[in-house]
């Protein structure tokens, strides 16, 4: 018997081999089997990173970064915009603005097509969202309004749903709280109705994200009417919904229990609100969450501040600082450095007060500029010319104590100057009415003896 390879090898040509080469690659149903597979691993990769997307930035990331190994446009799209979103959550700008780049570059290579249509708006949806936590929140509607034309354009309901839930979070940014908790409730309602379309998964996602939503557009409206306390209980309950719906999702967990502590602040339960800022502080690093952490930093600063303990609020107001220095959080940086030097002033320590207070100067123009831009002027504007104008008038006090020796040295030397300039003047002034009366004596004088000779004649 002969060799079955020999065999093989001796009774198959060359060219029979390219053939079959060139069958395998191009016959349709091995050709389909391949792509089959491919978008099954897409489809798994993707429905990952949205599991993990406010539950665990890094795991999601982890399946962005193995589905952008792929060579298909659509797969590069998908992973490249969700990572825009990820390292922005990470307050890493740069890399998220560089991934949207080349998110936007692989949907331009797509083939039209539906895929094409919704990649769009996913892609924007998520440029959307990285601009929205940069507080860049006018090109966050734009980039929505994008989104949300690309999916109504091929009726994705689930997609339009979570769009709108974005926006309705612009709205209550831009301090629109009425419209915001207006449109939150009917998506709610919505959701409740259509439950059978989603699974259990997206049913927990949507109800944390509206609850979270809510939750934050009460707060904020009870801020603009500080005598509706009754907004904080409304507050509080959408908060705590969050919590409940928030089991698989960290980052929506958090951000409700840092809102609670804020509620809670309101309140004056600062027990309760110090309590929850500690178990935020500690959630917030031991899942890399930096810009909650830096805000939980400045909260605790901010209930020592409130209560007179002010070492201990300048010790979390320098960490919040260090933090908002990495993760870009202006506002921070902006109000911790107002309060610092706020503390500063009442300890006696003018050098410190100054240098707090020019921070804050320097700084509030910047994020002038920026709000001003993003619809934030109307809400912000009366009490942050207040601090300004507090802000300036420490500076100029404190500025004014630095250089006191040399203003007074200053005006020691004018006041010698003035006065020896009177005694001048003075004198001058003596010493001519002193001629002038020696003048006048004496033509008196003249004048009598002409008369007198007069008289004689």
């Amino acid at each position: 018997m002969f060799p079955i390879a020999s065999i093989f090898s001796k009774t198959i040509s060359p060219r029979l081999i390219i053939f079959l080469s060139l069958f395998f690659v191009f016959n349709p149903a091995f050709a389909q089997q391949k792509n089959t597979l491919i978008e099954d691993d897409y489809e798994t990769l993707k429905g990952k990173i949205r599991l993990y997307f406010n539950s665990s930035v890094d795991r999601s990331l982890m399946y962005a970064e193995q589905m952008a190994k792929s060579t298909n446009y659509k797969h590069l799209a998908f992973a490249n915009g969700a990572m825009t979103v990820l390292y922005q959550s990470k307050g890493n700008i740069k890399q998220s603005q560089k991934k949207y780049k080349a998110a936007l570059y692989y949907l331009e290579k797509m083939p039209e097509s539906h895929d094409k249509i919704q990649m769009k708006s996913y892609v924007y949806n998520y440029g959307a969202i990285a601009q929205f936590i940069r507080g860049n929140y006018s090109e966050a509607f734009e980039n929505y309004q994008k989104s949300l034309k690309f999916s109504t354009q091929i009726g994705d309901i689930k997609q339009i749903i979570k769009i709108k839930a974005n926006i309705a979070l612009v709205h209550e940014a831009v301090g629109n709280y009425q419209l915001s908790i207006k449109n939150l409730k009917y998506l709610n309602d919505f959701v409740d109705q259509k439950e059978g379309f989603f699974t259990k998964e997206e049913m927990l996602n949507y109800k944390s994200n509206n609850s979270r939503g809510l939750g934050t557009a009460y707060e904020g409206y009870f801020m603009k009417n500080l005598s509706k306390r009754y907004l904080l209980d409304s507050a509080e309950y959408y908060y705590k919904r969050t919590v409940k719906y928030s089991q698989n999702f960290i980052e929506n967990t958090v951000s409700a229990k840092l809102s609670l502590g804020n509620v809670y602040g309101w309140k004056n339960d600062f027990k309760n609100a110090e309590k929850m800022y500690y178990e935020v502080a500690f959630l917030a690093k031991q899942n890399n969450l930096l810009g909650i952490l830096g805000t939980a930093n400045y909260n605790l600063a901010d209930i020592y501040y409130t209560t007179k303990n002010y070492d201990k609020a300048l010790v979390f107001y320098k960490k919040s600082d260090s933090i908002s220095m990495i993760s870009g959080n202006t506002l921070d940086y902006l109000k911790s450095n107002y309060y610092q030097a706020k503390i500063y002033a009442l300890l006696k320590q003018p050098y410190l007060a100054y240098q707090h207070s020019k921070i804050y100067l320097a700084n509030y123009e910047k994020y002038e500029t920026k709000i001003s831009k993003e619809a934030l002027e109307v809400n912000y504007k009366q009490g942050v010319n207040n601090l300004t104008a507090e802000m300036l008038s420490l500076e100029k006090e404190y500025k004014k104590d630095l250089f006191l020796n040399r203003v007074l040295t200053v005006l020691c030397v004018l006041l010698f100057l003035g006065i020896s300039f009177l005694l001048i003047r003075n004198v001058r002034a003596k010493n001519k009415a002193r001629k002038n009366m020696v003048v006048l004596i004496a033509k008196s004088k003249t004048k009598k003896v002409e008369l007198s000779n007069k008289i004689e004649v």
